[in-house]
């Protein structure tokens, strides 16, 4: 009796098995890397997708890499593709995979592609025959590199107000920009705050604040909170980026009141020819652009010294220059 219950038992286990709903597989895809350019292969990886019934080796993969609605590969066995896009832009690769039974699921993966900048060219600075690399962003000419015009001077001196513009140079080689000036916001602007041109080159002026804000608010992608735009702004801006601009070659530097220099790692600072007159502190508060290369963060604003040692802060901020070429 206990063995033919068993049976019975056995029996009605292997028909509810067999009557079990085949579902369809779960597809499961990867890329790698997720952001880029037009010059690299992109993978993508299937491996992780599972059938309740068939075998791994019983599933089959097609592919649609800019997510047209249109599958760019016939099925086949292999989980894993290569890719390279021919054009920037954000595209949802697809992958479909398929069971024995025909029956099939999709998985989707987001792709940024950037392209290369291509309008680079040479600015020559005609007072001392320094050559520049710019680019063109948004109509706009930006020189690519910090501006290096005028009298270097050692730690120990300070710059005035005469009629040589007057710079420091980073000597900390292992970070920042070792040949671009650092120069303090007066200096910059040659002692007429209500003139952009500063120390550029004719034609050339300091960026206003409205020109930086236009730079990064038309590209909203590129600034922000989360690590996604800060990995985007330093893809973007940063050394070697898309836009050419190398943001993240600039200096932070501090002089202190003994001649001693404090050059602030992973933090380039930008001066703008743009201020406020802070009434309590009587003077004129520049606006400025830093971009971190450590937090990726790229950020711009009035900077937010405050109290009895504000005119000394500013007085002794020592940042970059950057040209934008007039309208």
């Amino acid at each position: 009796m206990l063995r033919y219950t068993s049976i019975v038992l056995f029996i009605s286990i292997l028909s509810f098995s067999c009557n079990k709903e085949n579902l369809p597989p779960t597809a499961m895809l990867e890329a790698f890397p997720t952001i880029g350019d037009t010059s690299i292969l992109y993978d993508f990886d299937a491996r992780g997708s599972r059938d309740d019934r068939n075998y791994k080796a019983a599933l089959q993969y097609r592919w649609d890499f800019d997510g047209d609605g249109q599958w760019d590969t016939e099925f086949a066995k292999s989980s894993t593709s290569i890719y390279k896009y021919k054009q920037s832009g954000i595209y949802e690769a697809r992958v479909k995979v398929q069971d024995f039974h025909g029956l099939s699921s999709i998985a989707t993966d987001t792709i940024t592609v950037f392209g290369m900048n291509p309008n680079i060219d040479t600015l020559i600075d005609h007072r001392d025959g320094n050559r520049y690399k710019i680019v063109k962003i948004d109509n706009r000419w930006w020189m690519a590199e910090n501006l290096r015009y005028g009298k270097l001077i050692t730690t120990n001196q300070e710059p005035t107000d005469n009629d040589t513009v007057e710079r420091y140079v980073n000597t900390q080689a292992f970070f920042g920009d070792t040949t671009g000036g650092a120069y303090q916001w007066h200096e910059s602007m040659h002692y007429e705050i209500n003139n952009p041109k500063g120390i550029c080159p004719d034609g050339w002026h300091i960026p206003t604040e409205e020109e930086w804000k236009y730079l990064f608010d038309s590209n909203p992608i590129y600034y922000g909170s989360s690590p996604e735009t800060h990995l985007h702004s330093f893809l973007e801006y940063g050394e070697g980026g898309y836009s050419g601009l190398n943001l993240d070659l600039g200096n932070n530097a501090e002089r202190w009141e003994d001649g001693s220099f404090w050059w602030t790692p992973h933090i380039a600072g930008f001066w703008s020819s743009s201020s406020y007159w802070h009434n309590e502190y009587a003077l004129h508060y520049p606006y400025v652009c830093y971009f971190n290369s450590e937090t990726l963060i790229l950020h711009y604003h009035f900077p937010r010294w405050s109290g009895p040692t504000t005119p000394l802060k500013l007085m002794s901020t020592y940042l970059s220059v950057r040209c934008i070429k007039n309208l």
